[in-house]
């Protein structure tokens, strides 16, 4: 029998999407302080992600009228301090392998999307950690945590979100997100 080796990916836990920044989360901070919690003892990953949105110019999904489903006000700014990590993961940050970045000229929801300091797609640092196994949590439930869930189950991953350890923009579409991440072969742990 094949060992599988399972990687965490955190997904946009940055200022920008938690209480206080410019495309707030409701929980946001609650969920890098349970993030970093989690991660304070030893879960047994083989490789652990973060992905973050780095907007440089984006075209369209920045906007001053934004519609809230393909333009949205200004967030994640490449350089600022809204696109940094949140604080609460600065005491983890040892345990992190990979910084993925995405959404640089364009929108990009999932962290399949981004790539790393070094050119290399999520997919390929995966891959050459040799993960069979994802779990996914973060920022926000209804939008890049499940785009990244989505895209690493269609990437022939074993694909699990953490849902306690991530926060929905809308918290009253977390059972349809969540059977829309099933329907996918993403399992959703509440």
């Amino acid at each position: 029998m094949t060992k599988s080796n399972r990687a965490l990916v955190i997904v946009d836990v940055q200022p920008t999407f938690c209480e206080g920044g410019s495309l707030p989360v409701s929980g946001g901070d609650a969920v890098a302080r349970e993030i970093a919690d989690f991660l304070s003892q030893d879960q047994g990953y083989d490789c652990i992600v973060t992905t973050q949105d780095w907007h440089i110019d984006p075209g369209t999904h920045f906007s001053e009228n934004p519609d809230y489903k393909d333009s949205w006000p200004d967030h994640g700014v490449a350089g600022t301090a809204e696109a940094d990590l949140h604080h609460e993961l600065a005491n983890i940050k040892g345990k992190i392998n990979y910084s993925v970045k995405k959404g640089m000229f364009q929108a990009a929801y999932s962290g399949f999307e981004g790539f790393d300091d070094h050119k290399r797609s999520l997919k390929q640092i995966l891959d050459s950690e040799s993960i069979t196994d994802v779990d996914v949590v973060g920022l926000a439930f209804d939008h890049c945590v499940k785009a990244t869930a989505i895209d690493s189950a269609k990437n022939g991953f074993d694909t699990r979100v953490l849902a306690h350890l991530s926060a929905a923009v809308l918290p009253e579409v977390i059972v349809k997100v969540s059977d829309e991440m099933r329907s996918h072969g993403v399992e959703v742990i509440h």
